[in-house]
């Protein structure tokens, strides 16, 4: 069934980088996120980082693990874009113990530093800075 392409329906050009590419007038909210339009797909678009760009439509998965209440590493296969694994972080942990967490999860996972497939990022929660008594 997979094996006919309709050759009259385009698909655009992130569909197959798997990547999209901002183009015209960028919009930054207040929490630092940066809204534009893919220039391949004309689709609305956000980036938290500056360099990885999603689309807006749905959740911002990143927005709702930042507002919980502990923070964590992710482990990501940007090929499929999944979440391969978690690692909490304890309450409070310092630059040091964070870089050494880092080491570890790269270490475990076999990820290299300038390894495209593999990603680690930090997830820092702002939950925990906003305590409700």
């Amino acid at each position: 069934m997979l094996s006919k392409m309709n050759s009259s329906v385009p698909v655009a050009h992130c569909w197959y980088l798997r990547r999209h590419v901002p183009e015209g007038r960028r919009r930054r909210e207040a929490g630092g996120v940066v809204h534009c339009t893919c220039r391949y797909c004309q689709r609305p678009i956000r980036s938290r980082d500056g360099g990885r760009w999603d689309l807006s439509d749905g959740f911002d998965l990143d927005a709702i693990a930042s507002a919980g209440r502990t923070s964590h590493f992710c482990v990501i296969d940007t090929l499929d874009e999944m979440v391969i694994a978690r690692y909490t972080l304890p309450h409070g942990a310092d630059e040091d113990m964070i870089a050494e967490r880092l080491a570890e999860i790269r270490e475990k996972h076999e990820i290299e530093e300038d390894e495209d497939v593999l990603e680690v990022r930090l997830v820092q929660s702002q939950g925990a800075l906003t305590l409700v008594h």
